[in-house]
């Protein structure tokens, strides 16, 4: 079987004495200034919007995400600026992914997708799922800022730049665990954040192993999509859409089919891809 051989990344040349940013301290204080960082933008965007527009509901829907976005590249302006010749540049050891991969990404996240739903049954607080409800009734914002803009912000800052730097000072596991751990923290609401920790375990391997931003962004774009199309036509967490509409027995015959599928993915991807070294 022909192998998926990706070259070698170039290392930047760097001071050893000098960690590239982050190190672990400094990633936990990543979100302590994202928090900052989108209380800024909220000040600068909602307040303003609210007196103009008042309670017009697309408005409000529009300018909460544009908020929410904006917080988030405010934060990646100002850690960059923070972390002056740290910051991890993108270029060096980045790949242009096969596009078999581009392909694999369509059974990854649907298997991906199903397991995930099992969380579904875990009483876990849902502090946001109203707001995602409000924004999956607005197909260009669910879309373009949910399934878009915000998976390129979020890869380029999680994988991109912290997994990247953590790479550089850790070892593999230690720097995808964190990542994926920072990852799920990030989106601050208990019944996300278990999957989102489990997808960044996902995103991170693959970023690791391909070097290949592009693949993360697809993957996480897709995964949104998704929950998107999901909410959209049912307000009811997606397990129970599945039970109902297969029976018990159906619905959990998919979840073990789709961890197979899950399984057989990540297994071929780690025989066909070597591992990189950051």
């Amino acid at each position: 079987m022909e192998q998926l051989i990706l070259p070698e990344p170039k290392p930047e040349p760097t001071d050893p004495a000098v960690p590239s940013y982050p190190t672990i301290a400094e990633s936990w204080g990543a979100l302590g200034w994202f928090v900052l960082c989108t209380l800024v933008a909220a000040l600068l965007i909602l307040l303003p919007a609210s007196m103009l527009f008042h309670q017009q509901n697309p408005a409000k829907q529009l300018t909460t995400a544009v908020a929410a976005e904006g917080g988030l590249l405010l934060t990646i302006w100002w850690l960059a600026r923070r972390a002056g010749t740290r910051w991890p540049r993108l270029g060096g050891g980045e790949q242009a992914a096969s596009w078999r991969l581009y392909v694999l990404l369509l059974l990854i996240m649907p298997a991906q997708a199903v397991v995930l739903t099992t969380l579904s049954l875990l009483p876990l607080p849902d502090w946001t799922g109203k707001t995602f409800i409000d924004w999956s009734r607005y197909p260009v914002l669910a879309f373009g800022i949910g399934s878009i803009v915000g998976p390129v912000l979020e890869e380029y800052l999680f994988r991109g730049v912290l997994l990247q730097g953590l790479l550089r000072n850790y070892r593999p596991w230690v720097a995808i665990a964190q990542s994926a751990l920072l990852f799920g923290v990030f989106h601050f609401n208990p019944a996300q954040s278990l999957s989102a920790t489990l997808m960044g375990l996902v995103v991170g391997w693959l970023y690791y192993r391909t070097q290949s931003l592009g693949l993360c962004i697809g993957l996480h774009a897709l995964n949104n999509a998704f929950a998107f199309t999901m909410l959209r036509f049912s307000s009811t967490p997606r397990y129970v859409v599945l039970s109902n509409q297969l029976g018990a027995a159906g619905y959990w015959a998919l979840v073990a089919l789709a961890a197979m599928v899950l399984s057989g993915c990540l297994w071929w991807l780690h025989r066909q891809l070597p591992a990189t070294d950051n």
